[in-house]
């Protein structure tokens, strides 16, 4: 990591040093970090290519702003925010493509099951859904289940999304699982969407029902932030 995005870190993890909640961090970072510009192919590695662990808190595709903010959210020292950007990204934190967890659909699942997230998604309102992952020529195609919640079942599962969450937008599109991911948070009653927007060009912040009407999807899963370690 360079001195640069060092300092960045050291930064914001003192400004929110005071705060225990894990929701309340990411919630204070994803502030500092609105209206940065969106980056497009923000990593750097390929099939063929070796990969690179990228940190930068300057710009942001839609993932990487979400693993950056819950890093942060979870770490409290520089050297543990690397830790666990490093794992949120790649299974078992190897650093290779072929263990970059590309579709966010294992995205979900590897960070669910080493304890950083909660999938909270089954329950009132949610289906099960097919569908086929294969955007990726260097993987094998493969067909998968989801489980989501359609957006006109919201309203039955909105009590399971904490402040903080993941959530991933189910995409219509075939081969693949999700088309955008961004960080939810409870305001005036209300969740709002914080997501690194490449129509806005920017990290940004609308009403969840607002991107809701604006966008096709399938439906949406979700996932609670949890407690890191120092």
């Amino acid at each position: 990591m360079s001195a640069t995005w060092q300092k960045r870190v050291d930064t914001l993890q003192r400004r929110i040093a005071g705060e225990s909640d894990v929701g309340r961090r990411m919630y204070l970072v994803a502030q500092e970090l609105c209206s940065q510009p969106y980056r497009a192919d923000a990593l750097v590695g390929g099939p063929e290519l070796e990969e690179k662990l990228v940190i930068d808190l300057g710009s942001f595709d839609c993932v990487t702003f979400v693993e950056s903010v819950l890093a942060l959210g979870r770490s409290r020292t520089s050297q543990s925010f690397l830790r666990e950007l490093t794992q949120l990204r790649y299974r078992n934190g190897e650093i290779r493509w072929r263990t970059r967890l590309h579709y966010f659909s294992d995205w979900l699942r590897a960070n669910h099951r080493r304890g950083a997230i909660r999938v909270r998604t089954r329950g009132a309102g949610a289906q099960t859904i097919s569908t086929h992952l294969g955007t990726l020529v260097a993987l094998p195609e493969r067909r998968i289940q989801l489980v989501v919640v359609p957006k006109a079942n919201l309203h039955r599962a909105v009590s399971r999304i904490s402040h903080g969450s993941v959530i991933a937008f189910a995409s219509v599109r075939a081969r693949l699982d999700f088309f955008h991911v961004g960080l939810a948070f409870w305001k005036d009653d209300a969740l709002t969407l914080f997501h690194a927007s490449r129509s806005l060009g920017q990290v940004a912040s609308v009403p969840l029902s607002e991107f809701l009407s604006n966008n096709r999807m399938r439906g949406i899963a979700f996932a609670a932030p949890c407690v890191g370690t120092p």
